[in-house]
């Protein structure tokens, strides 16, 4: 029996090698006021209820961008007009290719500046100096490549506790997290926040005639990489945020089953194997709770407790006294990514906003 506890604790250690950091853009540094010369592009489909958040956090910056793009993919719920009505230049995707991808190329074409920063609308920033940050950090980046930050999750009720998992799982299999850095290789980029240079993404051919699946980030990247530019990632807090699936939790099952299984794929073999490891081991010191070395699987079970606490706020606002049952989140993941793999690879479609995608 104590080996199994010995296994529970390796398991518990992985966690902490998976997920060992995650840097933060810091504060403006210097009084130099960088070139604003940057166009905000919005793929959007139907988020009324969401846009409004993010043209006034983008009205408040210290620094305005020379354009706000809004490129509507086929709304029905006046998007397009609230769009219009907070000063943003309005574009409809009237294309034979649909999708976020198609949107981002549109809009991209359209664009005036010497930068693109490719914003989803469920986004918004959390301070008044957010842009000028990003745009300081892409500088000390040498200003090419491709910028990504995973937005901070904001949650309100209940049921959006159970995105806690996921948002670790995302940046987990992104690879450069672990305790290798960027010694691995990044498997893509975050699809909600994306900056990059004019010359750089046409370049690439950017979104240009990307399949109708759903991970365009991910793809978006490897052109980077492809090219021999460079990725830089990062957690977006304080400085950038979202609230993920507001309209329930029929929505969350959607959204996050929608390409987890696909996305898997690029995970490097170690991180994908500590992952299993890590979550089996969170579920495993429930069970071993029965067992004559209770006790030590208390122990074992607390320390994933305070683990969980670690990253979700990285991560999150999620409530810390939700992560004491963290076993749930856990099983439900494994639930939602075996629906994910049966959508990809047996029903070979997804259904998301309305449309059914096929994989």
């Amino acid at each position: 029996m104590l080996l199994i506890i010995l296994v529970l604790f390796i398991a518990w250690l992985s966690g902490w090698c998976i997920f060992y950091r995650l840097p933060f853009i810091g504060k403006v540094t210097s009084a130099k006021r960088f070139d604003t010369n940057v166009s905000i592009i919005i793929p959007v489909r139907n988020e009324a209820n969401t846009l409004p958040k993010l043209l006034q956090s983008i009205q408040r910056q210290t620094i305005q961008p020379r354009e706000i793009i809004v490129v509507d993919d086929a709304s029905t719920d006046g998007t397009a007009e609230i769009a219009k009505n907070l000063e943003a230049i309005v574009y409809s995707n009237d294309r034979e290719h649909h999708g976020k991808a198609a949107a981002c190329w549109l809009g991209a074409t359209k664009a005036q500046s010497e930068h693109f920063l490719f914003l989803d609308a469920d986004t918004f920033f959390q301070t008044d100096n957010s842009l000028e940050r990003l745009l300081q950090e892409y500088e000390k980046r040498g200003d090419s490549g491709l910028l990504s930050l995973q937005p901070f999750h904001q949650t309100i009720r209940f049921y959006e506790q159970f995105s806690f998992i996921f948002n670790v799982i995302i940046l987990v299999g992104l690879n450069t997290f672990s305790v290798f850095g960027e010694k691995l290789k990044a498997a893509g980029a975050f699809g909600p926040c994306i900056l990059c240079s004019k010359t750089d993404y046409f370049q690439v051919a950017g979104h240009k005639d990307m399949p109708s699946g759903i991970l365009d980030d991910m793809a978006l990247a490897k052109r980077f990489q492809k090219a021999g530019l460079s990725i830089h990632l990062y957690g977006g807090k304080e400085l950038i945020a979202f609230r993920m699936y507001p309209e329930g939790f029929k929505q969350l099952v959607q959204g996050w089953t929608k390409d987890f299984a696909t996305a898997s794929r690029a995970t490097n073999p170690f991180i994908l194997l500590g992952t299993i490891l890590w979550i089996s081991g969170g579920v495993g010191s429930v069970l071993a709770l029965g067992t004559e070395q209770w006790q030590l699987a208390l122990v074992i079970y607390c320390l994933y407790v305070l683990q969980c606490i670690v990253f979700a706020k990285r991560v999150g606002n999620f409530k810390p006294i939700f992560l004491f049952v963290f076993p749930f989140f856990f099983i439900f993941f494994l639930f939602l990514f075996l629906w994910s793999l049966i959508q990809t690879y047996l029903l070979k479609s997804v259904t998301w906003k309305g449309r059914k995608i096929k994989l």
